[in-house]
């Protein structure tokens, strides 16, 4: 099969963890820590994906993903520290939308990541069952005849076998590693999103307090919402409806999706680093298709 470098560190990171399919909830645990409601701008986005990075072994902040949003999540952290102005209540809601988006846009990556498990499922059927269905018995005749037709001995056909399942289990090392860094970011955007909303709804609160003036600033920027929810409704493909009438609700549920695929590829890949591997009999029904 053939792995890359970062399938052989994965595996060697989750080769030490007692608790493979707890680890996505590890590094959430380590993120939620320092991200509470309201607390993701006073530590700094930059210092919440160093902590993320240092619970994943890996660091985030060279994903290609925070790379490109580079400039949006810096603009973000200079739109939620800026003065109860109307402008800058409206781009704390806008901010919020934006971040609400970016969850949805992650969770375009779970098709992929359905299509690596199942495959990899495949890959076992196709470079391990076969071998260790042989090997469970190679003095008898049939079997020994297919070992001798291979061009293996029952010893070379072991390491054989030994090797293709480091592989296999290093890429589904690598498949939940992939799907808990995903489950990060998601997470970073919906404590974004909750923070720019508390934001928003600080801002109003100050506007329709503050007299009349404040109150037509009010309404003003509760009517852009409006409007904006409006052309999603009716204009298909421009993004979620929900996004804008619940932005925080709408990335609790991006976070939600990603992290039930990410605990099934938890329970995978926990299963993959068992003694089920050597075990075609059962690893195959252990094993969630997704």
């Amino acid at each position: 099969m053939g792995i890359s470098k970062r399938a052989a560190d994965a595996y060697t990171l989750f080769k030490k963890a007692k608790k493979i399919k707890t680890y996505g909830k590890l590094v959430l645990d380590s993120v939620d820590e320092d991200t509470r409601p309201g607390a993701l701008m006073k530590l700094g986005i930059r210092g919440t994906l160093e902590i993320a990075g240092k619970a994943l072994g890996v660091s985030l902040l060279s994903h290609p993903y925070f790379t490109f949003h580079k400039a949006h999540l810096e603009a973000l952290a200079l739109a939620l520290n800026a003065s109860a102005t109307s402008d800058s209540a409206k781009e704390a809601l806008n901010r919020a939308i934006r971040s609400a988006d970016s969850t949805a846009a992650l969770t375009k990556s779970l098709s992929d990541y359905r299509s690596r498990n199942k495959g990899l499922l495949l890959n076992y059927g196709l470079f391990v069952k076969g071998y260790l269905e042989l090997l469970s018995n190679p003095k008898d005749p049939e079997m020994a005849k297919e070992i001798q037709e291979s061009g293996l001995t029952p010893e070379s056909m072991k390491t054989k076998t030994d090797q293709n399942i480091y592989e296999w289990r290093a890429m589904y090392c690598e498949l939940f590693l992939d799907s808990v860094q995903l489950l990060t970011m998601a997470h970073v955007e919906y404590r974004t999103t909750q923070a720019a909303m508390q934001k928003f709804d600080q801002k109003m609160k100050t506007l329709s307090s503050g007299g009349s003036i404040g109150k037509v600033f009010a309404y003003g920027a509760e009517q852009d919402r409006q409007w904006a929810e409006f052309d999603r409704a009716t204009n298909p493909g421009t993004g979620s409806q929900k996004a804008v009438s619940d932005p925080v609700g709408f990335a609790r549920d991006q976070v939600y999706t990603i992290q039930t695929i990410s605990d099934q590829l938890g329970e995978n890949c926990e299963t993959a680093m068992g003694d089920e591997a050597y075990r075609p009999e059962i690893i195959l029904h252990a094993m969630n298709a997704l």
